[in-house]
């Protein structure tokens, strides 16, 4: 098995069709989906799946290696969760390759295409032309600093100043394998709207709110009122 580091910087060196081998497994495939409902320990873990400890720490170990996962101790415990960056990356991948996207008869008939461009889920942070928007007012308005080249955003003082007064709770940066704040690519846009630990809460102040409404069975994000209003309060 190739070694790889999980390092988030790292995470789009890996090779897109060892990314697919990783998930081939159906032991990590599950272990991905048990992972998706939030973080667990390889017992809460072995537990759902009725694996022993040993296989699951295993197949936790690949993960890890592949990007997909992290560890970190909290008390006594050993906790595991998702790298969303890597699940970002697969799902703008597949996303790009088919082309439009092909979403169930049911999403059709609630949503059109222009609902999903306006405004949709990027696994847990704002995507499409208001997730875009959003990135772009934080920027002029001196709330967001670029740091690199990838690009990677850091909030400056006056930004967290007003994040704060907004209810958006403030993460800790870089803090167990996920990215502070970067420029996830627009799959409709094709530019940049905010993703990291950063552009999670930022939509859950949204929802909190009253601004969007997500749904369980699409990605697509109803607005209910102008978010635009919303960084201008």
């Amino acid at each position: 098995m190739d070694n790889y580091n999980n390092n988030s910087e790292q995470i789009n060196e890996i090779p897109m069709d060892r990314l697919f081998y990783c998930l081939s497994n159906p032991v990590r495939l599950e272990i991905i989906k048990i992972l998706s409902h939030g973080m667990k320990t390889v017992m809460d873990i072995s537990g759902f799946m009725v694996r022993s400890q040993p296989s699951v720490s295993s197949h936790l170990k690949i993960l890890s290696e592949y990007g997909f996962v992290n560890e970190f101790q909290y008390g006594r415990k050993v906790f595991y969760k998702i790298i969303p960056e890597q699940v970002e990356f697969l799902t703008t991948y597949l996303d790009d390759m088919a082309g439009n996207h092909k979403m169930s008869v049911a999403v059709k008939q609630s949503f059109n295409k222009s609902s999903f461009s306006e405004c949709r889920r990027c696994y847990d942070h704002l995507a499409g032309s208001q997730g875009v928007m959003l990135l772009k007012k934080l920027l002029l308005k001196g709330w967001l600093k670029q740091i690199n080249d990838k690009p990677e955003y850091d909030l400056t003082d006056a930004g967290e100043i007003h994040m704060i007064k907004l209810g958006v709770k403030i993460p800790v940066k870089r803090k167990h394998g996920r990215i502070f704040a970067y420029g996830c690519r627009d799959l409709t846009e094709k530019e940049y709207h905010l993703g990291g630990s950063l552009g999670s809460e930022l939509m859950k102040a949204l929802i909190a709110g009253e601004f969007i409404s997500v749904h369980d069975d699409s990605r697509i994000i109803t607005v209910l009122k102008p978010i635009a209003y919303w960084i201008d309060i």
